[in-house]
């Protein structure tokens, strides 16, 4: 299936980058929203595992600083990992050491 090998694609380049470059990633729904409103977000990876309602949240969010949502089904391992570290996750546009 193409959508769960982009997913899978999309989590595996989130890990390589927290174990290569953590500056450039970050996670955590709280933590991920504040970097959102501060445009330094590129891609958001959101499980969806959380409610409807969160996912709004992050999407229009998103949408206001023109980054790119992509929605993590859990039927992976890259999928149940994303849920354990809090159902988002962020690939930055640029290096944060908040």
């Amino acid at each position: 299936n193409e959508e769960i090998m982009d997913e899978k694609n999309s989590m595996q380049r989130f890990f390589d980058a927290l174990a290569k470059t953590p500056g450039k990633v970050s996670y955590g729904k709280e933590a991920v929203l504040s970097l959102i409103s501060a445009a330094a977000v590129d891609t958001v990876l959101i499980s969806e595992s959380l409610s409807d309602e969160e996912i709004e949240k992050f999407e229009n969010e998103a949408e206001k600083f023109g980054t790119s949502v992509k929605i993590i089904s859990v039927e992976t391992n890259e999928g149940v990992q994303l849920r354990e570290l809090g159902g988002v996750a962020a690939m930055l546009r640029y290096e944060c050491n908040a």
